[in-house]
């Protein structure tokens, strides 16, 4: 995992600190519960405490970091050294934070963790307008803040599929061609068929006939049609030259 010098290293360089910031409140105070928890593990938006958990391409993911009232100021969650500092909870103990996640063909993992501050002084993280980013910024004659609680941490594995289907010929190039995905919970979307010609436009492709007449059918499904922690229902109607019908049926796994 690669380290941006200016984010990552100010939650290491603040839990150092501790000892220093011991002295002026004659020891420390006992560290206050912290739990750390998302959304994107089970369906209908529920929170989970999984350790690992997976999120689709584009999907947005809610972290909540639940802690006891008193003894936190602020939160700064961070992924992969991009810090943001969260300084009032949605309800009382409770912290949000929304992040969107991408990856490509092939998987991506981010390291989610947060951390809770006693406040002393002044935020020793500032908010950069020009950058759109928090920097961590202590000042030199200010006491640091306190991380009051154990550091909370979280996997996340970002993907995303492609749909390929092939489809054999009968009596030539098919007529017509649905494709449809529908989640375990029963939400169906149905696929609209892209024009080759369009390349930026969204729906599913048709490739070919080929020299034997078949053809592939390509769609990359968006997370708002695939099911969270699951399997996804491909299936595929197609009408063909002889005026058959054929249904092709797929689970795919949309973990």
């Amino acid at each position: 995992m690669e380290i941006n010098s200016h984010h990552r290293p100010s939650i290491a360089v603040a839990i150092g600190l501790v000892a220093l910031a011991c002295a002026p409140l004659a020891g420390c105070r006992r560290l206050v519960y912290a739990r750390m928890w998302a959304d994107t593990a089970l369906d209908g938006g529920k929170f989970s405490i999984q350790r690992h958990q997976w999120a689709y391409d584009g999907e947005p993911v809610t972290f909540e970091l639940e802690t006891d009232l008193g003894g936190v100021n602020f939160v700064v969650f961070g992924i992969d050294g991009d810090e943001t500092v969260v300084e009032s909870g949605d309800v009382a103990g409770r912290y949000r934070w929304t992040r969107t996640f991408h990856a490509g063909l092939e998987t991506r993992q981010y390291e989610v963790y947060a951390q809770t501050f006693l406040m002393r002084g002044k935020c020793d993280w500032l908010y950069d307008k020009r950058k759109g980013a928090w920097f961590f910024y202590p000042g030199s004659a200010d006491h640091p803040d306190i991380p009051s609680a154990k550091e909370q941490r979280m996997r996340i594995t970002c993907y995303r599929t492609e749909i390929r289907l092939p489809v054999k010929p009968r009596g030539g190039p098919p007529k017509r061609i649905e494709l449809a995905l529908t989640t375990m919970t029963g939400e169906r979307t149905s696929i609209p068929r892209r024009d080759g010609k369009k390349t930026e436009a969204g729906g599913f492709l048709v490739v070919g006939p080929d020299a034997k007449g078949a053809c592939e059918v390509i769609y990359t499904p968006k997370h708002t049609e695939v099911a969270r922690g699951g399997r996804t229902r491909v299936e595929l109607t197609v009408q063909h030259a002889d005026e058959s019908l054929e249904r092709i049926v797929k689970d795919i796994d949309t973990p």
